[in-house]
């Protein structure tokens, strides 16, 4: 699984800025599904029947074997981080992820540092970006396991899930 701990005992460390936030996504007509699911504390994927391959969030096309993806499967909240991201500390107003300030919305006090991650999650074969919270960022390697955090109020948004933290601390 390319660079476990293991293998590599020391991270890559790169300097340079990525405005990861100025992106902007395309919403799928099955991510208003998804996020009902998150309301629900569940991580919903869909099947391919052709292939096997799961993909989270759904999907409507298999990436691998263009079959459609009609079933739907529900995926741990357990994963591993396959890839990762330490920000600057993090300034009120000045950065957007997923078009949310983590100052304003409490995820992150200013002058924390931020940490995207890409995550697989127990179940399935794609990986989710989201934030890894209630981590140190020197802590923090490839291989990590990691569960969800869930928001105290779900509304059925994509926001539902904060982030995930580390199993062990």
């Amino acid at each position: 699984m390319g660079y476990l701990k293991d293998e590599r005992p020391q991270t890559m460390m790169l300097d340079g800025s990525w405005a990861v936030g100025a992106y902007r996504y395309k919403a799928l007509p099955l991510l208003k599904e998804f996020a009902l699911a998150l309301k629900e504390k569940k991580i919903l994927g869909s099947l391919c029947t052709g292939c096997g391959k799961v993909v989270v969030p759904p999907r409507n096309i298999c990436g691998r074997c263009h079959q459609r993806m009609d079933e739907k499967i529900v995926v741990s909240e357990l994963g591993t981080i396959t890839c990762f991201v330490v920000s600057p500390p993090v300034q009120k107003g000045k950065y957007k992820l997923f078009g949310m300030d983590p100052v304003e919305t409490g995820i992150l006090k200013e002058g924390e540092e931020l940490i995207p991650v890409f995550v697989r999650f127990d179940g399935s074969d794609a990986n989710v970006n989201c934030l890894l919270i209630n981590a140190d960022p020197k802590k923090v390697f490839i291989g990590m396991r990691v569960r969800a955090v869930w928001a105290k109020e779900l509304k059925g948004n994509l926001s539902d899930l904060e982030g995930v933290e580390p199993l062990e601390k």
